[in-house]
């Protein structure tokens, strides 16, 4: 996707795949069976550490579920070179954290009363959100303080996968 704006004969190329590979898939379809509402949304992110080839910019995705029904997922390249899995995994949590709290914020308005778990599988990242001081790291940004925040006053949870 990242190429639509001026494809290559390569990117064409790449095109053809993925279009030859949808054609013979199994069809996907999401499920949502009837249940009670649930109090928790959880949220699952990751990110990879400089994964384009060319620019070596990182990528970060997450997937929200309201109980066990999917709501929302994304996928997105980094704008900035993060220097360390640690860096580009905290970018990925703390997006993760912006959207739950507007999902939350959303359910809020249609009455419900939800809790907010973020999932990651980065140590260095649940590390850092955990504590309120700078500490060692030299790139924090302030979204990462706002974060620290979040976790502290215990508007949202976070977990190890």
């Amino acid at each position: 996707m990242r190429k639509l704006g001026s494809p290559n004969d390569t990117d064409w190329l790449a095109l053809k795949r993925v279009a030859r590979y949808l054609l013979g898939a199994e069809r996907a379809l999401i499920r949502y069976p009837w249940r009670p509402l649930s109090r928790d949304v959880r949220i699952f992110v990751d990110s990879d550490h400089a994964g384009c080839q060319r620019t070596r910019k990182s990528t970060y995705g997450g997937v929200v579920l309201w109980g066990s029904c999917f709501v929302k997922s994304w996928s997105r390249t980094m704008q900035l070179l993060a220097l360390s899995s640690g860096e580009a995994e905290l970018c990925a949590v703390t997006k993760a954290a912006a959207e739950g709290l507007g999902i939350l914020a959303l359910l809020q308005d249609f009455g419900f009363d939800a809790k907010l778990e973020l999932h990651s599988d980065a140590t260095a990242a649940i590390g850092m959100c955990k504590r309120l001081v700078l500490g060692r790291v030299r790139h924090l940004a302030v979204a990462d303080l706002w974060l620290q925040q979040r976790v502290k006053s215990g508007e949202l949870t976070l977990h190890k996968v």
